[in-house]
């Protein structure tokens, strides 16, 4: 049989009933100096995964010691398992699959066995011949799956794929390869360290992604490739963002700028260097690199960037709405909402550009804005599809985006719905793709 949840497959693997999960989750409870037990029905609501948002942080802290699991991997459905791993009736196992490959969306487990196949197919396929133009295609096939795969799957679906083809390639520079062929694998090895950097990055991992980052550009510098070193040097500079080195990150972003001369390359620097000075608040710098950056969106040129490879408008767009609420005036609150709305509407009208966090960071450059002009009202409104979204979807970028907006309500300590608002997103913290100890508390 099929179960909903894993949480629901580790209960059933234990043969528990309701009642017996009920009473080991209060003697768990007890363990940790508590005395909160759900009723039964709540555990078969959790089982289902028929909630709405997850549960509250007491009970995430006793399934995590009872399961030895994140609350996002027990709420998530589950994955198929090696072969050395105990598993419930019903379960195929192979040694393909590990834990760490779940179902990228609830309700669509076929999604992620296709791709695995495919993945498979294309495996044999570099493995039975010997490195030519067809292997080669395929690699640059995969690549650009990947890549438009990132915008659109949870990280951890496409770090695993990505690390795993990422072993082939090095393991496939071992060997000895015409100059060419040589050339062309450390370009895809460069693309996938990209990759992994981009998603530890977004996984709450910042040493690992310059690790990657760091190798990407080894890559770059031995294929000559510029695209691969503006990507890698926008990783690096956002990983500095994110750690509040606005500085660094500005100048990361600068330095990045010499190498973009084609595609969307200039437009995604120049935007990263521009809201990394509008944090440190400098105003002059800020007026010459958002000058930059819409210079180099009403020019950026048409090139052949498949998924994240490509920093479109839209996402330009809330990159500005972002940089214009940092500097915090009146006029530029009235830009950043303008921004953030044209953001939202060039996202969804975009078929290569749906991903789920840009459309969140995009909504919550305008929740910021409606705060700042103390429309509480607009900002809720706003707010909910985002504390909605999924824990798999919830990257670092997007749950600290969150963080800044229960900041700014704390502002507002005696309104009811300020009050509401900050525990939903305590609630959505607590769940986030990436781990929330790198977050600071909401007071």
């Amino acid at each position: 049989m099929s179960y909903p949840t894993l949480l629901a497959a580790l209960a059933a693997a234990r043969h528990w009933t309701a009642r017996d999960a009920v009473a080991e989750f209060g003697r768990t409870a007890e363990r940790l100096n508590e005395s909160y037990r759900p009723s039964e029905r709540q555990w078969e609501r959790w089982c289902a995964g028929e909630i709405k948002v997850g549960p509250r942080p007491l009970c995430c802290r006793v399934l995590e010691k009872m399961f030895g699991r994140p609350v996002a991997e027990l709420f998530a459905p589950p994955p198929l398992i090696a072969q050395d791993s105990p598993w419930p009736d019903g379960y195929s196992a192979g040694t393909y699959w590990s834990r760490a490959r779940f179902v990228p969306e609830p309700g669509s487990p076929m999604d992620e066995e296709i791709a695995v196949v495919a993945d498979d197919s294309a495996r044999f396929a570099r493995r039975v011949r010997r490195v030519d133009e067809h292997a080669l295609e395929q690699l640059d096939a995969d690549v650009r799956q990947l890549a438009y795969d990132y915008l659109r799957r949870p990280p951890y679906f496409t770090f695993r794929r990505v690390a795993d083809l990422r072993t082939e390639v090095f393991a496939m520079l071992d060997e000895r390869h015409p100059l060419e062929q040589e050339r062309r694998l450390y370009q895809v090895a460069g693309q996938l360290c990209g990759l992994l950097a981009h998603a530890s990055a977004d996984l709450g991992h910042p040493h690992e992604a310059d690790t990657h980052a760091r190798t990407a550009l080894v890559c770059a510098e031995l294929t000559d490739d510029n695209p691969l070193r503006t990507y890698v040097r926008w990783v690096q500079s956002n990983v500095a963002y994110w750690q509040g080195d606005y500085r660094k990150a500005a100048a990361i972003a600068h330095t990045g700028r010499d190498y973009a001369a084609s595609g969307t390359a200039l437009l995604r620097l120049a935007s990263q260097e521009a809201r990394a000075l509008a944090a440190t608040r400098d105003g002059s710098e800020f007026g010459r690199a958002i000058g930059d950056a819409r210079d180099a969106r009403d020019s950026a040129s048409e090139a052949d960037e498949p998924g994240v490879f490509r920093f479109s408008p839209g996402k330009a767009a809330y990159y500005a709405s972002e940089a214009y609420f940092a500097m915090g005036s009146p006029g530029n609150i009235r830009q950043a909402q303008q921004q953030a709305q044209e953001s939202i509407q060039l996202l969804a009208n975009d078929p290569d550009d749906q991903g789920a966090e840009l459309l969140a960071a995009a909504r919550l450059d305008l929740v910021a804005a409606h705060l700042a002009g103390d429309d509480l009202d607009g900002a809720a409104e706003h707010l909910a599809p985002i504390l909605s979204m999924s824990p798999e979807h919830r990257t670092m970028p997007v749950v600290q985006r969150v963080w800044k907006i229960g900041k700014q309500l704390t502002a507002r300590p005696a309104a009811p719905a300020a009050v509401e608002l900050r525990e939903r997103i305590a609630l959505f913290a607590a769940h986030p793709a990436a781990t929330p100890e790198v977050l600071p508390a909401l007071e």
